[in-house]
């Protein structure tokens, strides 16, 4: 899960978002961090060799130690860039955003400042909040096992079906949908919710074309990637170049 924790300066901040790091990370939690600054400074410094890179036309720039990799972008990122780009590389149970005001992930705030669109606790003890934490991490993991097609078969949309889960009340086979093969289906990066008959008809036919090629098996795990069109052509003119 993505959670954001912001508030004037001093307010305790950094203290709320080290307590909760320290927390979940003795749980067991994969837990990735962020720090937003307001001011208008840099992690590089002229001279570096990194900030020559930078001068020559190198971005992003990555130094390497045998102590740390550290990646020098030179340019604003959203919060919500910095945050899928933490998803996608490095897979963390949860991302703590200190800093960002604004953004479209659940948000807290510390001491007296105006609660911001998207807060979902204010001021929190650090076990509330790692509670909360916690609560939100089950839901998103229950969630992912489900089809996502909110049918309501079961009396329930799927995040509520996630809910119940996290919190013992339901079972994942509680849901009409399930389906019984490991059907994955992803265009654009993006998951399109699959249902029974989807899961079904796919694993059918891929397999029943699978059958005539040499090395597969039944019962093997199948991965296809389908290019667009126009993915194909560019690459084919570059070929014949």
């Amino acid at each position: 899960m993505i959670i954001g924790i912001y508030g004037y300066q001093d307010s305790g901040k950094t203290l709320l978002v080290e307590g909760a790091v320290r927390a979940l990370s003795k749980k067991g939690y994969h837990v990735a961090s962020v720090k937003h600054s307001p001011h208008r400074k840099s992690a590089d410094s002229e001279g570096k060799d990194t900030w020559r890179h930078w001068k020559a036309g190198s971005d992003p720039v990555v130094f390497s130690s045998e102590t740390e990799t550290t990646v020098f972008r030179h340019g604003k990122m959203s919060e919500e860039e910095i945050a899928k780009l933490l998803v996608a590389e490095f897979s963390p149970d949860v991302v703590i955003i200190e800093g960002f005001k604004d953004g479209t992930f659940p948000k807290v705030s510390v001491g007296e400042i105006k609660p911001r669109k998207g807060t979902v606790l204010k001021n929190p003890s650090l076990d509330h909040l790692v509670e909360y934490i916690e609560r939100e991490v089950a839901v998103e993991r229950a969630l992912k096992g489900l089809p996502g097609l909110d049918c309501h078969k079961c009396g329930l949309d799927c995040r509520a079906m996630a809910e119940g889960i996290a919190d013992g009340k339901r079972k994942r086979t509680d849901c009409r949908e399930l389906p019984a093969v490991g059907v994955y289906i992803a265009v654009g990066g993006k998951r399109i919710p699959a249902g029974t008959f989807v899961s079904d008809l796919v694993d059918k036919t891929v397999r029943g074309l699978m059958s005539s090629l040499r090395g597969y098996e039944p019962g093997m795990d199948v991965e296809i990637r389908l290019s667009g069109k126009g993915s194909q052509t560019k690459s084919r003119r570059r070929k014949a170049k």
